[in-house]
């Protein structure tokens, strides 16, 4: 163990002794999905409320903290369990199938741990290695901030950004920007801002999807340090730190998958619409007769067909991610990583269209506000519609890489 990993430990165990032992290690999958599954009556529970107020509850939040589940991707070396992107989906899949906006929340504060896998090993300490330094990002794709180099930092300039989900949880948000002078000119970089100096918009009416929160920032001559700045370039390289001697999964670079941060949130929402949907339909029949039975041979089509994409669709990224998890990320051929993204995007297309099968199997019953399924067919397809789930771009990309063509020029698909 070199010094620099040493020292590392001894602080984050100095800091966590401050707070008592601090979150528990996961030392497996089958650990993670057994403290997830306590939750899920609670996350239940709550899920209405979370729509409609348009928050994840604090205890949910804590509930995760207090479990470990926050550190599932998280070094072992700054206190996490680093059981890679295949249980990490599953947890976000399990939370999902009782509240999409949870599950998405979770998903994205968790995911960018990773990421943090790239910045100097004191500012991963500082973050990683402190329970409940969450982070939140937001992505402008079509026009990034400006950073102007100043002493010892940047000044960011733009104005306004959406889409932060779990903002009122984060200690940290995300940004990217264009350096627009100095030795890196034209270089994006992602730099991390405290929340405190930001401007939060409560701008967050939805169809779906509410209790993500994710709301608007607003970006107005905001200094940040050199050391919470990360080239782009540097993002897509190795691992810095003692995360490089934990595993292949810390090869990939965080944008090469960023999406299975989220993808098992609208997946998850359609599992738990075919429990809900079962449920229904069983007790509707229940005491019919074999004549009536036989009349709803449509229905038990559709049950069929979901239950079937949504299997299809976990699989699919499943088995994405055992390659993420146990694959060093240069030994991946480039059609696999093409395919990576067809999969991210047809898997919540399954989702979504499964969903909307079984609500319309559902009859009148489920179109009553604040009811399960229609919560859940709102959260599928407000989930589905982000960017890096846009089956037509994915799909075409896919298809001109089997046939040995370079992405098109257009495609800017992240």
């Amino acid at each position: 163990m070199s010094m620099g990993i040493h020292k590392a430990e001894i602080m984050r165990d100095a800091r966590l002794s401050d707070i008592g032992d601090g979150p528990p290690r996961l030392e497996s999958t089958e650990e993670a999905l057994a403290a997830v599954r306590a939750l899920l009556p609670r996350f239940a529970e709550f899920a209405r409320d979370t729509d409609q107020n348009r928050r994840v509850p604090a205890e949910s939040i804590r509930a995760l903290e207090n479990a470990g589940l926050f550190g599932i991707l998280t070094p072992r070396a700054f206190g996490g369990s680093a059981l890679g992107w295949r249980a990490f989906f599953s947890v976000v899949s399990e939370i999902g199938s009782v509240c999409g906006s949870t599950a998405w929340v979770y998903g994205v504060m968790t995911g960018h741990n990773h990421m943090l896998t790239r910045f100097p090993v004191h500012v991963q300490e500082r973050i990683l290695g402190t329970p409940g330094s969450h982070i939140s990002v937001v992505f402008r794709l079509s026009e990034p901030w400006k950073a102007t180099p100043a002493k010892d930092g940047y000044v960011l300039t733009g104005g306004q950004g959406r889409f932060c989900s779990g903002v009122d949880y984060a200690k940290y948000v995300g940004v990217n920007a264009v350096i627009d002078s100095g030795p890196n000119a034209g270089q994006l970089a992602f730099c991390m801002i405290d929340k405190d100096r930001l401007e939060l918009l409560d701008d967050w009416h939805t169809l779906g999807m509410r209790g993500t929160q994710s709301r608007s920032i607003v970006i107005d001559n905001v200094f940040v340090s050199d050391e919470m700045t990360a080239l782009a370039v540097d993002l897509g390289g190795p691992a810095v730190g003692p995360a490089a001697e934990e595993g292949p999964v810390f090869s990939w670079p965080y944008f090469a998958i960023a999406p299975y941060a989220i993808v098992g949130a609208p997946l998850g929402v359609a599992r738990g619409a075919l429990t809900t949907a079962l449920t229904g339909v069983k007790k509707r029949i229940a005491g019919w007769d074999d004549e009536l039975l036989a009349t709803m041979a449509a229905l038990y089509s559709r049950l069929s067909h979901s239950d079937q994409d949504i299997a299809s669709a976990h699989s699919l990224i499943l088995d994405d991610l055992k390659t993420v998890d146990t694959v060093e990320f240069a030994a991946v051929d480039p059609l696999v990583l093409a395919r990576f993204r067809r999969d991210l995007a047809a898997a919540p297309q399954l989702a979504r269209y499964a969903t909307i099968r079984l609500f319309e199997g559902s009859g009148g019953s489920a179109i009553y506000q604040n009811g399960t399924l229609e919560r859940m067919l709102r959260d599928v397809n407000a989930g589905a519609a982000h960017y890096a789930f846009t089956d037509d771009i994915a799909a075409s990309n896919y298809g001109r890489a089997l046939l040995g063509l370079p992405p098109a020029k257009s495609n800017n698909f992240v």
